[in-house]
């Protein structure tokens, strides 16, 4: 994206993928399924999937079955550096793609900084901060947020689709290095 050029909104719906399932490419992690949140009065928390990876076995555990019922996990490449996340209605962005680490500004002029993250691991969780949340799993979230290693933030009560923002990728590159995560109320 050249320096000048500024977008119109903070994503384009036409470059929506839809998440892969992560179950399909590991059949026995027990994870999302879905890629649909519903918020109602709660905070939405975004956390490195590496602080509750060994809660999601087996899968059928308290912790496993609420992630898979009430949370969206969604691949990424190793990032140790935050990135922002952007809110404006009704998208919340990740900007994660590789091209645009000097423009990140452009999306900070277009929507409100919310807070940052980053995410080692490669994958992140998506999760509702529900009352009904297992007291490990709420323990282990808790411990992502005081680390900074996760956000806690708070969204208009409605039902929000994950997609992956895909922009062209230069011969020989992996995808995952050109795509944003976008969260869209729907």
């Amino acid at each position: 994206m050249p320096s000048n050029h500024k977008p119109l909104a903070l994503t384009n719906p036409k470059r929506f993928k839809t998440i892969q399932d992560l179950t399909k490419i590991r059949p026995d992690c027990g994870a999302a399924i879905d890629d649909i949140l519903i918020i109602d009065n709660e905070f939405l928390l975004i956390i490195d999937l590496a602080h509750i990876g060994n809660l999601l076995n087996p899968f059928n555990s308290p912790p496993a079955s609420y992630v898979r019922t009430h949370g969206v996990i969604v691949g990424s490449y190793r990032r140790d550096v935050a990135c922002p996340v952007v809110w404006s209605d009704p998208f919340l962005l990740l900007p994660l793609s590789h091209h645009l680490i000097k423009n990140l500004v452009v999306y900070e002029d277009i929507g409100q900084v919310v807070d940052s993250v980053s995410c080692p691991s490669g994958s992140f969780l998506l999760l509702p901060n529900r009352k009904d949340m297992p007291s490990s799993l709420n323990s282990r979230m808790n411990e992502a947020l005081v680390k900074k290693s996760g956000v806690k933030i708070k969204l208009p009560n409605g039902t929000y689709r994950v997609f992956y923002e895909q922009f062209e990728t230069p011969e020989g590159y992996k995808k995952e290095l050109y795509q944003n995560v976008a969260i869209q109320r729907q």
